[in-house]
């Protein structure tokens, strides 16, 4: 398992884990055709832009995020562990993060 590797990223980065197309709750449809790929964070930078010398929001762990890939040019570094891919992404790459499934939006009183 993942977690069990000491994997560190800093800044913006994140590492996810890919997830096939049928098990994201949601399908994007890129309109130049680009393939969307899926995957489960799983382990993320603080958050510090240093070029833009701030701090960022990141993606929770556990976060499913998509992005883009053109058929010219891989997203990230990737690198396998057992049978599971994994990319090495920036928050730049990512297009939309949707909660873990620990995260429940709080009711309105």
């Amino acid at each position: 398992m993942i977690s069990d590797l000491p994997i560190e990223v800093y800044g913006i980065s994140l590492v996810v884990r890919l997830v096939p197309d049928e098990d994201a709750a949601i399908q994007l449809q890129c309109p130049k055709g680009s393939s969307i790929l899926y995957g489960e964070i799983v382990s993320r930078g603080d958050g510090f832009d240093s070029g833009g010398n701030v701090f960022r929001a990141m993606p929770h762990i556990g976060a499913i995020v998509a992005f883009e890939e053109s058929s010219d040019e891989t997203r990230g570094h990737s690198f396998m562990v057992a049978d599971d891919e994994f990319r090495l992404v920036t928050l730049d790459d990512i297009l939309v993060a949707l909660p873990p499934s620990w995260w429940r939006r709080k009711p309105r009183s």
